[in-house]
């Protein structure tokens, strides 16, 4: 019996002597960062099991992997791309694992496929990094922002206080003729080249990083591009709300959620937000809300994600200006009061618009030499906007004359109409690239459709004649819009120090207007180009190069230039598309905390189609064709970090814009001569520089900004000038020290306080010329906001 019993229990002893073993298998590894070596105090986490750790600071780990004989390890850390590295445990018992980072090293910018990169590609950009967006946004229209901080980039509010319908231009040329994309899809509108950051409200809460691109640029930019990311999802789970007040009724609120990593492969991100303002100007408020969902899929070599975002708004329209005189106080003595009015008093002239977005965008690393990434997206557009004109002859808006009782007719009316659009866009950005030892390709492409349905009605009229039906439609018709386009670019590296590049860029649009109720016209119009670029860039030192490149550019006029449905008088013509010779040079150096660029450029134009110092009665602006002009200058940004508390960030742009060859006709039909006069509507002198300073885990800043004066029409004439100014904000993040958070409760807890144009400066942002009488839009005087972060 005792034998017995001793076989049993060594027998037993056997068997859980197996698992004890094979249940206990130690793997120690180091992190580090692919691009520099330093080490990475990443999560590690065993797929099969959940089992994980945290590296130390020197990126070291030890995790048993237990029983599990094929391992497949999951490194993570915010910043880097999440990366699954498959073990034979019993072939290895140690790891090195290099972690690609999502942003470059010297900037802090994602490399995405329509981004031009620091010494691969000659071009002149400034990157914009999501701590340096984090730390300016506040709530204010991404346009605003970035002109704060970015050379050559120029904007206006019409509300006065940075929310609500803002315009930028880079080098002169508005946002209509730059390139505006979002995870790579474009967010121009397709018939105006417009861009409505309006219609995304508090998007730079759930922005990554930005980079502005400057000159001949991407498939379609004339002057530029402007080229955003959402933020890369979140490894680690958070969640925050976001509570700001401040002038002129300013509220915003923004909550924010990040799952982190799950099961090692999916992310999730949501967002809400709603913002509110009265606007500083008088009936310029603003009401919007936006929500934003991110599901993200982390594979071995790919990275998928899922992108949702959108909301309605409702504003105040308040694009016309106020005359010099009402500035100075002729309405009620008060100039402070004055100058904020808005004569656009109709209560009900309000946008209303809702524009959802849809994204799928998807990236895949073939190889350390190959690489695809695509974007599909989609995205509808609904709303319309009522609008007060006084004494309109009713023949404009369809409408017959008002016969009276006595004899006699009617033939003006004040009246009210409506104008709606509904539409749809959709499309496909893919992108690839390979090395091939010293050669390189990138190969680029854009299909684009979009289909559009436009409505004005006449909603009242104070003589509405007999026998009409209400609401009455003056315009009814369908524009259509395809594009196909398509980039090649080379590069060789000639020698260790110089690399050549070369590149042709295809593009086909095609205008049709269909449908047409009321006029019954009918026209389609295409336009093709092939178009040219090369460049050369020079490595100066291991941190320093200097480039140069030459680039034609060719852009579409846009639909109405074309023809304009909506204008009564308004016929079908041709215009010549936009054409440009683009000629840069730079250079770029960077050491540890600090990074400099500078560039020249000369860009000459043929059959520009130019600001002709007026708005429409819509308040867009009326554009000529057939000018020729030169834009030349000089563009700098740098930064710069000392003793790693205190920070320095400076921007200047120098520039002249002028016609080589304009003539206007008058309606007598003389000739009017511009050549040789000054573009209007942009600054020869811009700059910016701010300071800031790091005290334990709060910040301190001061930034000031300087915009030269500017011609508001093409006449040059020294009356018709937007004054120079100069503002200053300061602005302080408080955040609760990291030894108070276990007593509170909260992860991250931050106080938020800004001072906008410290100094009060009463100035004008922006102005245009009707009937010989320059009109500004004032901007907002001294005001103040204050957010409260509270994070778990």
């Amino acid at each position: 019996m005792r034998t017995v019993i001793l076989l049993i229990l060594l027998i037993s002893l056997q068997f859980l002597a197996v698992p004890a073993d094979a249940q206990s298998h130690p793997v120690s590894g180091r992190v580090v960062d692919a691009d520099t070596s330093s080490p990475v105090p990443a999560r590690i986490e065993i797929l099969e099991t959940h089992a994980f750790v945290k590296a130390d600071a020197d990126g070291r780990f030890v995790i048993d992997v237990g029983a599990v004989v094929r391992a497949t390890f999951v490194i993570s850390h915010p910043g880097y791309y999440v990366q699954r590295t498959t073990v034979e445990v019993k072939a290895s018992s140690a790891i090195d694992v290099r972690l690609a980072p999502i942003v470059t090293v010297t900037d802090r910018v994602e490399v995405t496929a329509t981004r031009v990169r620091e010494g691969a590609d000659a071009a002149s950009f400034t990157n914009v990094p999501k701590e340096r967006v984090a730390d300016t946004y506040w709530g204010q229209d991404p346009a605003v922002l970035l002109s704060q901080i970015v050379p050559g980039v120029f904007t206006s509010n019409d509300s006065g206080n940075g929310i609500g319908y803002s315009y930028f231009s880079i080098r002169g040329f508005g946002q209509a003729r730059t390139r505006v994309m979002l995870n790579g899809a474009p967010l121009n509108d397709a018939e105006s080249g417009e861009l409505f950051f309006i219609d995304l409200a508090d998007f730079m809460s759930t922005a990554g990083d930005v980079q502005v691109q400057r000159g001949v640029s991407g498939l379609s930019g004339l002057g530029g591009a402007l080229d955003f990311t959402t933020a890369s999802p979140s490894v680690q789970p958070a969640f925050s709300v976001q509570f700001g007040a401040g002038s002129y009724n300013t509220k915003r609120l923004t909550v924010l959620w990040d799952s982190g990593l799950v099961d090692g492969a999916w992310a999730f991100s949501a967002r809400y937000s709603k913002l509110t303002t009265d606007g500083y100007r008088d009936q310029s408020w603003v009401d919007m809300w936006n929500y934003y969902f991110s599901v993200a899929r982390f594979g071995a070599r790919s990275r998928v994600r899922l992108v949702l975002f959108g909301g309605p708004e409702q504003t105040h329209l308040a694009y016309n200006g106020v005359d010099q005189n009402t500035l100075n106080g002729a309405l009620t003595g008060n100039p402070d009061r004055d100058r904020r009015s808005n004569p656009l008093t109709y209560p009900g002239e309000i946008d209303n618009f809702f524009q959802p977005h849809y994204q799928f965008v998807h990236d895949v690393t073939f190889s350390e030499r190959t690489r695809f990434s695509q974007t599909l997206y989609a995205f509808q557009g609904n709303g319309y906007y009522d609008q007060f004109r006084a004494r309109r002859s009713l023949f404009e808006y369809d409408l017959p004359n008002v016969q009276q009782p006595g004899g006699g007719a009617i033939t003006q009316s004040d009246l009210v109409r409506r104008r709606t659009v509904g539409e749809w866009d959709a499309g496909w950005v893919p992108s690839f690239s390979h090395q091939f030892g010293r050669f390189g390709i990138d190969v680029n492409g854009e299909v684009r459709i979009h289909r559009a349905h436009h409505v004005g009605e006449v909603t009242w009229a104070q003589y509405y004649p007999v026998g009409v039906a209400p609401d009455h439609r003056y315009y009814d018709y369908r524009a259509a819009k395809d594009t196909a386009a398509g980039a090649v670019t080379a590069r060789y590296a000639a020698t260790s120090r110089l690399t050549l590049t070369g590149g042709l860029q295809f593009s086909h649009h095609r205008y049709e207007l269909s449908d047409d109720q009321l006029k019954h016209a009918a026209f389609t119009r295409s336009y093709g180009f092939v178009l040219p670029r090369a460049g050369a860039i020079f490595t100066l030192a291991p941190a320093g190069e200097a480039y140069v490149s030459v680039a034609r550019g060719m852009r579409e006029p846009f639909f109405r230039n074309l023809y304009d449905p909506q204008d009564y008088y308004s016929t079908v013509v041709s215009l010549a598309p936009e054409d440009v010779w683009n000629v840069e040079a730079g250079t770029s150096w960077r050491g540890p905390g600090w990074h400099v660029r500078g560039n020249a450029f000369w860009m000459q134009f043929l059959n520009e189609i130019v600001y002709a110092g007026a708005l429409d009665d819509n308040g867009v602006p009326i554009y000529g064709n057939g000018a020729r002009s030169r834009r030349v200058g000089l563009e700098l940004d740098g930064s710069a970090t000392v003793a790693k508390r205190f920070g320095v960030d400076a921007a200047l742009s120098v520039s002249r814009n002028t016609f080589t060859r304009y003539r206007e006709h008058d309606f007598d039909g003389g000739v009017i001569v511009y050549d040789g006069n000054r573009v209007a509507g942009f600054p020869d002198v811009m700059g910016s520089i701010s300071a800031r300073a790091d005290l334990g885990t709060s910040r301190v800043s001061i930034a000031l900004r300087h915009v030269g004066k500017f011609f508001l029409d093409n006449t040059q004439s020294e009356k018709l000038v937007n004054p120079s100014y100069t503002t200053v904000d300061v602005a302080a993040k408080l955040a609760l020290p990291k030894r108070l958070r276990p007593i509170t409760g909260f992860g991250r807890t931050a106080l938020d306080l800004r001072v906008n144009n410290l100094f009060d400066r009463r100035y004008t942002s922006f102005g245009y010329v009707d009937g010989g009488v320059a009109f500004f839009i004032p901007a907002a005087g001294r005001n103040v906001y204050a957010g409260l972060t509270v994070g778990f």
